[in-house]
């Protein structure tokens, strides 16, 4: 019996003990400290600032993750980017170029670069099955994509984020299915993108069968996905743009954006419910700082770093010792990537008509080692041609080498393209122009990447011009195009003393002809066209015994050059556009005039170092003549109008023999960083010139001087002119017009 008590005793003293050692306090586990960085656009700048708080004060981040801007960063550091790298990535972005699909305009093909002079709005509708498609986005992210693939070489073959240096998770919408979708896992460049896809503002990227868009939608500050990833403890960062103002909502579309911010804002503060006294919520004051102000990120990280460090006290609650800090920064650091030499070049042919030129172009790639920059120029060069809406690359392993996949896709919106365009002219004298056009392009008609461009007219120009341009081989700089014009327009007769219109003809014209060019390079091409045509003058006002009616038929044949390196058609800042050509017209064919006409046409914008952020300096002349003075309509040449013998009315002169020159100074006002501001400019001209109807009369004592004044918008409709012209002899005049300074005509 008291054997049995003694181990009964005994038995539980050990329980006791057991219990009591089981209870003891052992060393403190260290919490996992997650960091969550919201959306805000242009605003989540801040959170670079925060993070170099955090990093000045030994806070090591455990888990990671962002939405929308906040996935751009987050990403970035959880990649091993400093703040100092991302401060300096922020500040070194052109950003008005990275939201602009195309590449540098000296860069894109001639052909569309040529596209620039027909006026068109800049703005592209499609035609498939039977239905018209607009694109989904103002912007598709071309240049985004391309930074981030990049900025985020050391992760090509990491495909779960976990294994980053910091665990990462980045936020988007499913916009179908109306669900938040959490990246974890895949392609990292394309999760970031694909969480800042702003509806309207960028085009939807599609994973795996989802279309997404941003992220904020849904989850603007995802906490939960922090808590869920196993962060103990949390420091949140809210960058959110506050609701507006009610004298703010003036208007549709601020009414529109008061009613999704509100939304998000709902979101938004049900998950910062979640949060415990445990963790840190820091709220940057960044005031009037919009989502589109990239121009003002380095503002941002500032007012980013100086909430962190109005939130010192509960952050050093974080810290931790150096040799704690010494372990994460060890950990914490861009993997290595070795960019060896391309092995191999593959594309992927699922998504594009145009497989074989893109291998064309790009096969120069394949045995030099990767490098990053040069690959977006070349792809840069190839997305200008204007097929497509996007092209990306991966860098893939193949039985240990190292190669290339290339993934274009075709515009989802085509291959049916429509532009419009739009031009007026008044001068406030009763005499007013206008001129509506619509071109509607069929690309990719065959597999050596042929087009078909349709262009119609409307107002003072009537009528349609046809062709259909065959390169000769895929990716080949030269070709061949026939062409179809039907055109009527009207041409003023004006006793330019009296400033009086004295007849006005309607010239109806039908042409068929064929043309041939070498396009070498981006910037200049070789060219030479037989044409077939007929004119047929019909006088509209006037007295038909002074002003005769007739037909001309005339037979032509025309070679010639055009080189265009300026950086923009609208208003220009650097570059040049010359076209030099020769028309042969002989009796053949059927025709029945003879002469050679010489034209030249040429603009040049000379690089003034630091002034050319604002003042620019446009130089032009037109050279025309009849070389055995030739009279027919073919031959002629008009003069008059804005920036093109300023003080007189369009077209009141005209002959067969042409010279003018001009010198035009131009100043941008306002923010020259301002991503989405409309371009408002003052300038002024100096011009001379004249036209005369015959050789002898030509006379540099006759050349009629003038100038002008005016003020310019580069819209969404075009560059809009107000302006007042003066010429000696005291014509003056006041115009309205949409046009370009260069003025050429369609």
């Amino acid at each position: 019996m008291c054997a049995s008590r003694f181990r009964i005793v005994l038995l539980l003293g050990l329980a006791v003990s057991t219990s009591v050692a089981n209870a003891a306090p052992g060393p403190a586990t260290a919490p996992c400290i997650g960091l969550v960085l919201g959306g805000g656009g242009a605003r989540g700048a801040a959170h670079i600032g925060v993070i170099e708080v955090l990093e000045r004060e030994h806070i090591p981040i455990c888990r990671l993750a962002g939405t929308s801007m906040g996935a751009i960063v987050g990403g970035l550091y959880a990649a091993g980017y400093s703040p100092g790298d991302m401060s300096e990535v922020v500040g070194e972005l052109d950003w008005n170029d990275l939201f602009a699909d195309d590449p540098v305009r000296v860069d894109m093909p001639m052909r569309r670069k040529q596209a620039d002079y027909r006026y068109l709005l800049d703005f592209e509708i499609g035609w498939k099955n039977g239905r018209i498609i607009t694109p989904v986005g103002v912007v598709q992210g071309q240049k985004l994509l391309l930074l981030l693939r990049r900025l985020l070489a050391s992760t090509w073959d990491i495909d779960d984020f976990d294994e980053l240096p910091i665990p990462f998770r980045a936020i988007a919408t499913d916009i179908v299915a109306g669900k938040e979708v959490i990246f974890g896992k895949g392609d990292l460049p394309l999760a970031i993108r694909s969480s800042m896809s702003v509806p309207g503002a960028f085009a939807p990227t599609n994973v795996d069968g989802k279309l997404l868009v941003d992220g904020g939608i849904m989850n603007n500050v995802p906490i939960d996905v922090a808590r869920g990833m196993g962060a103990t403890r949390l420091i949140v960062v809210d960058v959110g743009t506050p609701l507006a103002d009610e004298a703010e909502l003036s208007n549709p579309v601020a009414l529109l954006n008061q009613m999704v911010g509100a939304l998000t804002i709902d979101r938004v503060n049900r998950q910062l419910a979640m949060l415990t006294p445990r963790d840190v919520l820091i709220r940057p004051k960044l005031g009037k700082i919009g989502s589109a102000d990239f121009n003002r990120c380095r503002e941002a990280i500032d007012v980013g770093r100086a909430a962190a460090e109005a939130a010192l006290a509960e952050l050093r609650t974080f810290s931790v010792s150096d040799v704690e800090w010494a372990a994460f920064e060890a950990a914490h650091r861009e993997r290595d990537f070795d960019p060896a030499l391309v092995a191999f070049l593959e594309i992927d042919r699922s998504r594009t008509k145009t497989a074989e030129y893109i291998a064309k172009t790009l096969q120069p790639e394949v045995g030099k080692p990767l490098d990053a920059e040069r690959l977006e120029h070349d792809i840069g060069e190839v997305y200008g041609h204007g097929n497509y809406q996007q092209i990306d690359y991966h860098v893939v392993d193949r039985n240990g080498e190292k190669g290339l996949e290339i993934i274009p896709v075709d515009k989802p919106w085509g291959p049916v393209f429509g532009r419009l365009g739009f031009q007026l002219s008044d001068d406030f004298q009763g005499r007013s122009e206008y001129l509506v056009s619509a071109e509607i392009t069929a690309s990719n008609i065959n597999r050596f990447g042929a087009e078909w461009r349709n262009t119609l007219w409307t107002g003072r120009i009537g009528g349609l011009y046809s062709e259909f341009h065959q390169p000769f081989g895929v990716g080949s700089p030269g070709y061949v195009m026939p062409y179809l014009l039907i055109r009527n327009e009207d041409a003023p007769v004006f006793d330019t003393d009296a400033e009086q219109q004295l007849a006005e003809y309607r010239i109806k014209r039908r042409d068929l002809g064929l043309e041939g060019g070498w396009t070498p390079a981006s910037y200049w091409l070789l060219y030479g066209a037989l044409e077939r045509g007929r004119d047929n003058g019909r006088l509209r006002v006037g007295d038909p015994t002074q002003f005769p009616v007739g037909r001309e038929d005339y037979a032509m044949l025309r070679g010639g050059i055009s080189w265009d390196s300026l950086d923009d058609a609208q208003f220009p800042t650097r570059g040049s556009h010359v076209d030099l050509n020769y028309s042969i017209f002989r009796p053949v064919l059927g025709s029945d005039q003879t002469g050679d006409v010489a034209r030249l046409v040429a603009d040049y914008v000379p690089d003034l170092g630091r002034l050319t952020d604002r003042y620019h300096l446009l130089l032009g002349t037109r050279l025309m003549s009849a070389t055995d003075n030739a009279k027919f309509i073919e031959s002629l040449s008009f003069l008059g109008g804005f920036l093109n013998l300023s003080g007189f009315a369009e077209r009141s002169f005209f002959g067969n023999q042409a010279a003018f020159a001009r010198a035009v100074v131009y100043r941008r006002t306002g923010r020259l960083d301002s991503l989405f501001s409309t371009p408002f400019y003052i300038g002024a001209s100096l011009e001379a010139g004249n036209a005369w109807r015959d050789k002898s009369d030509v006379r540099f004592d006759s050349l009629i001087f003038g100038g002008s004044a005016f003020i310019g918008l580069k819209t969404p409709l075009g560059p809009v002119f107000l302006g007042y012209g003066y010429a000696e002899g005291g014509h003056d005049t006041v115009y309205l017009t949409f046009g370009s300074l260069l003025r050429n005509e369609p």
